[in-house]
């Protein structure tokens, strides 16, 4: 029986697959698929050979269309049937078509410690596009990088990574406060958006919506960056090898925001100088500790007015707070009463105070605090000052 001309040519042609395909063989074998000469590789001449693949790529109409590559490079450029990662040369190239489209550039940013650098050597300094990809590829286009309105920012806007993304971008120049404000997870760099996640957390408590006591600044928890690329902001990155024309980065991850306590009232000194408080945070448990916000306080006897001692318990001199340690994701449970002062819902008052209920609280605290327990005047509560009614003596330190 003699077997078919086709069968042995398409035996032929699955035989020789792309997996297959040799450098010294520089003859098309499929449509749109083509086994690459030297040129193709050689950054040395990258400006000026019109054989490199970046030209190449630029040079397509659309710029910069994969399909191709991805037929033997794989979808995701790892190797697929020709056993070639594009990532050997360049790591973080190149981006599927569907990188801006489908956020995947926000997962890739984060896994990879937000290398901004990286992208500047396409997309240029400014992200506008740059000498390599030009102004089709600009991070601002299409409204990729814009605020609710379509007014383009910048990919190193703060809130670009966490917080509000759609936020006003003439707020920087315009409103610094409001800007750093916008910046405040909601979402973490994560995208996450519930308060039980640690990269969001209390922060809309502290800094807006707070119910209990005053909003405090973002720089009084971080050391605020005026740059993306500010010490102590992103991870350290640097350049360790150059392959293929592209700069390697070396990045050296962090997870977890630097707190420092800069706020002069979580560091307020009490007891008549004698109380010092020492804030801290603690990344592992996400719990902050040693704030005179939470009740790490403490008052004499001695120095209150002979009606004010009259409040202190038994022979007790000292009045001390909870000296809490609430976990940033505790939500309303670390806002009660007695979390920051007091023993318990039975307790609110502090310790070395006649206990009372939360109703009798007004009798001397009026000015701040009603007889269900709710704050009236949150510039009087946690304030660094004892508030009372006039008739108890008025305001004085906490000393």
């Amino acid at each position: 029986m003699k077997t078919p001309i086709g069968m042995i040519l398409a035996g032929s042609l699955l035989a020789f697959s792309c997996s297959q395909l040799k450098n010294d063989i520089p003859a098309p074998v499929a449509p749109g698929v083509r086994v690459h000469d030297a040129a193709w590789v050689d950054s040395l001449h990258a400006g000026a050979d019109a054989g490199f693949h970046g030209q190449v790529l630029k040079a397509m109409s659309p710029a910069w269309n994969d399909q191709s590559c991805r037929n033997c490079h794989g979808g995701t450029y790892t190797g697929g049937t020709a056993g070639v990662a594009c990532f050997s040369c360049h790591p973080p190239y190149p981006h599927a078509v569907a990188f801006p489209a489908s956020g995947r550039h926000r997962g890739y940013m984060k896994a990879n410690n937000f290398p901004f650098k990286q992208c500047q050597q396409c997309h240029g300094s400014s992200y506008t596009g740059g000498a390599v990809v030009g102004p089709t590829l600009s991070c601002e286009q299409a409204g990729c990088h814009a605020d609710a309105a379509g007014n383009l920012k910048s990919p190193e806007s703060c809130n670009t990574c966490h917080g509000v993304f759609s936020a006003s971008a003439g707020l920087e120049k315009n409103d610094p406060a409001a800007y750093l404000l916008s910046a405040a997870p909601p979402a973490d760099v994560a995208g996450d958006t519930a308060a039980s996640a640690a990269g969001v957390g209390a922060h809309q408590k502290h800094l807006a919506t707070g119910t209990t006591g005053r909003t405090v600044k973002c720089q009084e928890c971080h050391v605020v960056p005026k740059t993306v690329f500010d010490p102590g902001h992103l991870p350290v990155q640097t350049v360790i090898a150059k392959a293929g024309g592209f700069a390697v980065m070396h990045v050296r991850a962090t997870t977890v925001a630097t707190v420092q306590f800069n706020d002069t009232l979580a560091n307020l000194v009490t007891g008549s100088g004698a109380y010092v408080p020492h804030p801290s945070f603690d990344p592992a448990t996400a719990k902050c500790s040693g704030t005179y916000c939470h009740g790490s306080w403490l008052l004499t006897k001695a120095s209150a007015t002979p009606i004010q001692q009259a409040v202190f318990a038994d022979t007790a001199t000292v009045m001390v707070g909870a000296s809490a340690s609430p976990a940033w994701t505790d939500g309303a449970a670390a806002g009660t009463c007695w979390s920051c002062h007091g023993t318990g819902s039975s307790a609110p008052t502090p310790k070395g105070h006649m206990v009372y209920q939360v109703s009798a609280c007004s009798i001397c605290h009026g000015d701040v605090t009603d007889g269900n327990g709710n704050i009236l005047n949150r510039a009087k509560h946690m304030n660094g000052m004892i508030d009372l009614v006039t008739s108890f003596g008025g305001s004085r330190p906490m000393r």
